[in-house]
């Protein structure tokens, strides 16, 4: 890091459903396990059981453009974003089908340490990404559509562009101060393609992958674990130590 560098909080994010869509936060409360609310529930084909993977299987790609949020005390879905319904809704479940392709079912996911269903992956509770990082991207591929979105992260930090083309790898094994919350840089974000499938408004992109995959060995930011809890807010100042 550049000295004299500091950045503020440019978004934030929740994905109740694992891979469903997410919703955008005007605050996101921060437990130590992550942002309230987020990833708590799978989405599976009812048909086999698989739980969805749309970076790894064609047949879960639509799953993305489903929508999901948090209610305080589980999920709501929807096909539209308008209208939201109970995850165990069937008239909700049948919509879904018909976007999906395949019938859903969806669980939520056992808690830490207890028994039951579990997502596929496991990773720190926050994952975060720079706008430094996306402005990288965008230089070794003006004619790609890089989307937040497509990343899926918890946090985006608006951060100068330094030396580096993703000053956020620098910051793994150092504390995050976001407001009242620490974080702590854990790990970089290994990719799949996930970042390259089709979303609202997001057309098919299979060359970015492979851009991140040489430019960056398959990383694109990071992984970060709480410290100190609390509640983040678009625009909070964000700061290194």
């Amino acid at each position: 890091m550049e000295a004299g560098l500091a950045g503020s909080v440019s978004s934030l994010w929740r994905y109740p459903v694992s891979s469903m869509g997410g919703e955008r936060l005007v605050r996101a409360p921060v437990t130590m396990s992550g942002v309230d609310g987020d990833r708590i529930w799978g989405l599976l084909d009812a048909a086999n059981e698989r739980i969805a993977s749309p970076g790894r299987e064609k047949h879960f790609v639509k799953v993305p453009h489903g929508h999901a949020r948090f209610t305080g005390a589980g999920v709501a879905i929807s096909a539209d974003g308008r209208q939201w319904s109970p995850p165990d809704d069937a008239a909700a479940l049948q919509a879904l089908s018909s976007l999906f392709g395949f019938m859903p079912v969806l669980r939520p996911f056992a808690p830490f340490g207890g028994e039951g269903f579990r997502p596929r992956y496991q990773h720190a509770p926050i994952h975060l990404i720079t706008t430094a990082g996306m402005r990288s991207l965008e230089r070794d591929m003006p004619g790609s559509v890089i989307d937040e979105r497509r990343f899926r992260p918890n946090i985006v930090v608006d951060w100068p562009d330094e030396a580096e083309a993703m000053p956020e790898q620098g910051w793994i094994g150092r504390d995050i101060r976001i407001g009242a919350v620490v974080l702590r840089g854990r790990e970089p974000c290994g990719r799949c393609g996930f970042i390259t499938i089709e979303q609202e408004a997001i057309p098919l992109d299979v060359e970015l992958l492979r851009n991140v995959v040489r430019r960056h060995g398959r990383n694109f930011g990071i992984y970060c674990d709480v410290v100190t809890p609390g509640e983040i807010r678009p625009g909070d100042a964000v700061a290194l130590s």
